[in-house]
């Protein structure tokens, strides 16, 4: 999926609202943003929002002289989702299909994210998304898939949604106990999304594999995929990807062994899949 008008728009706001977060004085943030606005000019509209992303974070995490500028956000965002958690293991205890309802916690931690212009409500997500119907539901079909596999790659996405991912994966290791699962995370801090470091943090190494992607972009975006990580996206079987980033780099493949997972919090995406903002989608490669 390539840029558009409205993505580079969304990318500088992003950066605007990542200097009022870092508490940047006027002068720094005046020369971060002309520097953004600058390079925003020559981005390339043949390549897709997290590549061009990337281009725009490196600079503030020069200008804030930060390895992961957004850090404590991340944090914050952890210790809200683990705030969630009674509700989220009674609401999967008490459900007749476990894994679909462990599905729909997973999708409702996807609302937990920087890189958008609409901000939705974790609290009010958790409130209404386990009666909230899938507006592309391919459900049926993902579970058929997992009966066939012995092997399931998923990509994380954003920093706090990683505390329901391992209740999904928890799910997975009761209900397929031969499921061999891969978690794969950004190779470097990049907004507000999941490294190996966030994922080990919470845990999710002691219930399946974690491994790096080596991408330093908020999206599996396969140029920039280490070579290592290349050869078991490649092998995988079947692939979860989570989050608008992920759709973005990977739905122009048409990869029948990825489903996309993902709350619609753009016009641009809803317009790729033909649905309305704030949607939840389920949705084969």
């Amino acid at each position: 999926m390539n840029i558009t008008n409205t993505c580079v728009e969304c990318i500088i706001n992003q950066i605007q609202k990542a200097t009022k977060l870092l508490d940047f004085d006027d002068k720094s943030s005046k020369e971060l943003m002309d520097e953004v606005n600058k390079k925003a000019k020559k981005f390339d509209f043949s390549r897709t929002p997290p590549f061009v992303a990337k281009e725009v974070y490196e600079l503030l995490s020069i200008k804030s002289n930060l390895k992961d500028p957004l850090y404590l956000l991340k944090q914050n965002s952890i210790k809200n989702a683990i705030s969630y958690l009674p509700i989220i293991k009674k609401q999967i205890q008490n459900s007749e299909d476990k894994l679909f309802t462990a599905i729909k916690a997973a999708v409702a931690g996807n609302v937990i994210d920087f890189a958008v212009t609409k901000e939705f409500s974790l609290e009010d997500e958790i409130k209404t998304v386990f009666h909230t119907p899938f507006s592309i539901n391919h459900y049926k079909i993902f579970k058929e898939e997992l009966e066939k596999h012995n092997e399931l790659l998923i990509l994380s996405d954003n920093a706090g949604e990683n505390v329901f991912d391992k209740e999904l994966i928890k799910v997975l290791n009761l209900l397929y106990p031969k499921l061999q699962i891969t978690y794969a995370t950004r190779g470097k801090p990049i907004i507000n999304d999941i490294t190996t470091k966030e994922a080990i943090q919470i845990g999710i190494h002691k219930h399946c594999k974690v491994i790096s992607t080596g991408v330093d972009t908020p999206g599996m975006e396969k140029s920039q995929a280490s070579k290592e990580f290349l050869q078991i996206f490649e092998n995988s079987p079947l692939i979860l990807a989570k989050g608008m980033g992920n759709f973005e780099c990977l739905e122009s493949y048409n990869d029948n062994r990825i489903f996309f997972l993902f709350k619609v919090k753009c016009e641009v995406v809803a317009n790729k899949v033909s649905k309305n903002l704030a949607d939840l989608i389920l949705k084969r490669g």
